[in-house]
């Protein structure tokens, strides 16, 4: 779907309006999370949210995570069926940590577990647990998500 200078596809169900970007420029809106595709990966794309019964509530900036195995749909053209082309995907917020044993500050892809719109995906996914520059677990680095990276 064309939607200004922007491309993007739009996606509905019971838990709203879901609009997911290919790599045009994306709406200012969509803010800190518009880089993520070029440090992460093209399966981490950015991502608006509009619940039903919020319409006047501004849109919620996701990340859309497609899982490792499935293939990144056209995201230039409404094709499809949104249950097809969303399966697996879950949403996600980037987010900073820091290590609990060193210190060591990341950007993480951080699963949204309270709000699971597009169901319960989250088991298609790869955990990252633990810190890689300590070797320290989850439980004491607190370190965890779909993707990290070391900030300097």
């Amino acid at each position: 779907m064309r939607d200004g200078e922007t491309w993007m596809r739009l996606f509905s169900g019971p838990w709203g309006e879901l609009r997911v970007f290919a790599d045009e420029a994306l709406p200012s809106t969509v803010g800190g999370i518009a880089e993520v595709p070029a440090r992460f990966g093209t399966r981490f794309r950015p991502a608006l949210l509009r619940f039903p019964l919020r319409r006047a509530w501004p849109d919620a900036p996701y990340v859309a995570v497609w899982p490792d195995e499935g293939a990144l749909p056209d995201l230039t053209e409404d094709t499809g069926e949104a249950s097809d082309v969303l399966a697996g995907v879950v949403l996600a917020e980037l987010v900073r940590h820091k290590c609990f044993v060193c210190d060591a500050r990341f950007e993480v892809v951080r699963p949204e577990g309270a709000i699971p719109v597009l169901g319960r995906n989250l088991a298609r996914h790869r955990i990252v647990s633990g810190c890689p520059a300590c070797g320290s677990d989850f439980g004491r680095s607190r370190i965890d998500g779909l993707a990290l990276l070391q900030l300097p």
